[in-house]
This record gives C-alpha cells, sequence and structure tokens, in this order.
C-alpha cells in the first residue's frame, strides 16, 4: 500500500506538467497575433533638445573672409591659390545674394584668427576676422 502512494504523486505530477504545456501551447497558437506587443517610450522633449545639441560638430569660434564677389570663378581662383599655400586649412564658400563669400578656417580664438591674418596680409583682397558657429577644428 505504501508503495501505490509513491508511484501515484509522480504520475500525476506528469500527467498535471504535459497537460500545462499542452494549454500553454493551445493559448499561444490560439492568441499569437496579439501577444506581438509594442513599447511606446513617452520623454520629456528638453532630452530630446539636450542629445542634439551633445552631437552637434560645431561650436562658436572665427573664420577669416579672405574675398567676396559676385563671380563665382573669381571666388573659385583665390580659393585654389589659398589651398595651394595653406593645405591644411579648410575653406568655406558662402553664397550671401548677390555676392560669394570666400571663408577660411577654424579657429577657436580670435588670437589664431589674427595670426593667419598676419600671414596672408597683403596677398588677398579682403582679409576680415568673423564670429561665427565653425566646425570642430582638426587635430592633425
Amino acid at each position: 500500500m505504501n508503495l501505490n502512494k509513491r508511484f501515484v504523486l509522480p504520475k500525476f505530477l506528469i500527467y498535471f506538467a504535459t497537460m500545462k504545456g499542452f494549454f500553454i501551447l493551445a493559448f499561444i497558437l490560439l492568441f499569437y497575433k496579439d501577444l506581438c506587443a509594442q513599447i511606446q517610450v513617452i520623454t520629456d522633449p528638453r532630452i530630446e533638445q539636450r542629445v542634439a545639441s551633445k552631437n552637434n560638430k560645431q561650436m562658436p569660434g572665427y573664420r577669416v573672409q579672405l574675398c567676396f564677389d559676385s563671380d563665382k570663378t573669381t571666388i573659385d581662383q583665390t580659393r585654389a591659390q589659398f589651398v595651394g599655400e595653406f593645405p591644411k586649412i579648410d575653406t568655406y564658400v558662402r553664397f550671401e545674394a548677390p555676392n560669394f563669400n570666400l571663408m577660411v578656417g577654424d579657429f577657436r580664438t580670435q588670437k589664431e584668427a589674427e595670426e593667419l591674418v598676419a600671414l596672408i596680409r597683403g596677398r588677398y583682397p579682403l582679409t576680415i576676422v568673423h564670429k561665427e558657429q565653425i566646425n570642430l577644428p582638426r587635430i592633425d
């Protein structure tokens, strides 16, 4: 009699486990399309603004304006001449109606920009230091 009770309990557990597995499988098969969940994250818009400002690759700084003209070929010639002399300094052409402006450099301080102006004084028609948003300066 004692031996029968010992064997009844494991059979009951096996039966229960298989039935539970069957019901879980049936539940999954019947309601599979409803089980696909979506997560919606609601955040403060100030967080997104902060992240965008951290990813910005610009900073306040200075650029030197070398010339401006309504003829783009003049600007391109001046740009080619400058790049030949200073290949590591970036150049930017900006159109402000009706003229094209040739700006050079990404200087963090006004002193750095003034040092370039002292080097090129007299070789270019116009050398003016402008404060504006610059790209992060090169490391090389």
